[in-house]
């Protein structure tokens, strides 16, 4: 588990993030904080369009923004939500992440935060057992 301060430090930006969220059409904001190896934390927002499949999940638009930082390691993601109950990844950031963990051989925690303050933890490896990543092919 983390420290107590890295975790606030988590849930702040990821909260800061969400408040930036675009969602026209769920009006569900979603957001994510990435911690890298380095210990930077990046942020990230669910972004949505009216057009249908071209939007992004919070958790990718955080690690974006650490790989255009050049962080590509990731030790643990925060996830939060207006929903009461703690939200995990969805499938597709599952698989995301999973791609950067089996290359920096790391394995992620991943902490889904709900509105009612509760918080569930997981490993990557627990939540997407048996993955398939660049260095399967």
């Amino acid at each position: 588990m983390l420290d107590i301060l890295t975790l606030e430090r988590l849930k702040k930006v990821a909260r800061a993030a969400m408040a930036q969220a675009h969602a026209p059409v769920s009006s569900f904001p979603v957001g994510a904080a990435v911690l890298t190896a380095a210990g930077n934390i990046y942020p990230g927002c669910n972004m949505e369009s009216i057009i249908a499949g071209v939007g992004v999940c919070a958790e990718r638009s955080a690690v974006d923004h650490a790989v255009v930082h050049g962080e590509k390691n990731f030790t643990a993601v925060l996830v939060v939500s207006q929903k009461p109950e703690p939200l995990f990844p969805c499938g597709v950031c599952r698989q995301y992440l999973y791609e950067f963990a089996q290359i920096s051989g790391l394995d992620p925690l991943i902490l889904a935060l709900g509105g009612d303050g509760r918080l569930e933890s997981a490993y990557l490896s627990q939540l997407l057992p048996h993955g398939f990543g660049p260095l399967d092919k």
